[in-house]
């Protein structure tokens, strides 16, 4: 999903309003795959499954205070569909995609799609890369990445990964995914100097996995291909008497 520059996803109950929809983002996807395929990072959108596990810390809307989230790489919106349906009537969601093809689709989908329009409201576009995105510290309750970070630099994944961290409310939940296989594949086949950089890219997400990590990940086996979800928590000051459910309840 297309964010950054570059540098060196079938839910059930699908009603027939949303087949074509389907039919077409994917298309769209594919497309810009090929266009971008640094920046987009795969050649299909996130499946639900998928979509499900990056959205899980965001809690059911009852009983608990509004929450402010934000997707990064929103693509076709596949996964901003998923938070659009956990969003309660006070919380906000910045969804920030750069990609003018994909911006074109969300915003029609805002009016067309059923679950996207009931919540339109709530809803903000960021037509931009998330590198000129302002990110106030404390701004975000949860932080949803599907960026391609096995496509960048990894200097540029740490300072992402150092933004959003700082951007989350202690306690805030931060997801992102990575392809099972990706590494493996990309440096048997890659020159020498870009295996060199997916697995510089690897080792600062292992450290930050290390630091923040709530647990070992998971994995969405139905998607194309499978993923692996990271989950990272925000430090909280006094977190060991802390209530660890406590997210929206402040």
């Amino acid at each position: 999903m297309n964010q950054t520059e570059p540098t060196a996803a079938t839910a059930p109950g699908i009603t027939a309003l949303t087949v074509p929809r389907q039919r077409n983002t994917a298309v769209a996807f594919f497309r810009e795959s090929v266009r971008s395929r640094q920046t987009t990072g795969a050649v299909a959108p996130s499946g639900f499954p998928l979509a499900q596990r990056l959205a899980a810390p965001l809690p059911a809307p009852s009983g608990r205070s509004p929450l402010r989230v934000l997707e990064v790489g929103a693509g076709t919106g596949t996964v901003t569909r998923t938070l659009a349906e956990r969003i309660g009537p006070g919380d906000r969601l910045d969804t920030v995609e750069v990609n003018p093809r994909f911006v074109q689709l969300l915003t029609g989908a805002l009016r067309t799609d059923p679950v996207l329009a009931a919540a339109s409201e709530q809803i903000r576009i960021i037509p931009e890369s998330i590198s000129h995105t302002p990110l106030p510290p404390k701004s975000y309750d949860v932080i949803v990445s599907c960026l391609p970070f096995m496509n960048f630099a990894p200097d540029m994944v740490r300072s992402l990964l150092e933004r959003y961290m700082a951007a989350l409310v202690p306690g805030g939940h931060l997801t992102f995914f990575s392809y099972l296989g990706t590494l493996s594949l990309r440096t048997l086949f890659a020159r020498r100097t870009e295996a060199t950089r997916y697995r510089a890219v690897a080792a600062v997400l292992a450290e930050f996995s290390a630091r923040y990590g709530e647990d070992g990940g998971s994995i969405a086996w139905r998607n194309l291909p499978p993923a692996r979800v990271t989950h990272l928590r925000a430090p909280r000051p006094g977190a060991d008497d802390a209530d660890p459910d406590s997210l929206g309840q402040r």
